[in-house]
């Protein structure tokens, strides 16, 4: 049986890895490449300290990324996010790269369009509504 390169060891690790398939976007930091060229790839497993991911690029370790992936819950129900990671490379082998997240923040991405607008509630039917607090309204 061939051994994975990039075989979980949990024994290096100091935070959990997620399963987490997304499709995922990368640019090269540092050194700097063309200010416009975007790598594609899949995420495969992501922890609060790292991200494996699938990838063609040559990236290779102590190179910094920027990667970003269209994080599948939202905010408030609407708004779309997208979670941007940026560190240095750790590990590649074969078509699959590790790097060690220095940075992350979330970004909104807006919320999604709706082919109806939400309909206005009348006092009476906001009150009528059982899975909302029934406040008082004084006027």
């Amino acid at each position: 049986m061939p051994v994975d390169p990039m075989r979980e060891i949990t024994d290096r690790r100091s935070s959990h890895r997620f399963s987490l398939r997304m499709a995922i976007e990368c640019r090269q930091i540092e050194p700097p490449l063309a200010p416009n060229r975007v790598f594609v790839g899949e995420s495969l497993n992501i922890s609060s300290k790292g991200l494996l991911f699938t990838t063609t690029e040559a990236f290779q370790p102590g190179q910094v990324i920027e990667a970003s992936i269209d994080w599948p819950m939202r905010l408030n129900n609407g708004v779309r996010l997208t979670l941007v990671v940026e560190g240095a490379i750790v590990r590649k082998a074969d078509d699959h790269a590790a790097i060690r997240i220095d940075k992350y923040e979330f970004r909104t991405r807006g919320a999604e369009r709706r082919s109806d607008p939400p309909k206005a509630m009348t006092t009476q039917e906001l009150q009528a509504t059982p899975d909302r607090v029934k406040l008082p309204v004084h006027f």
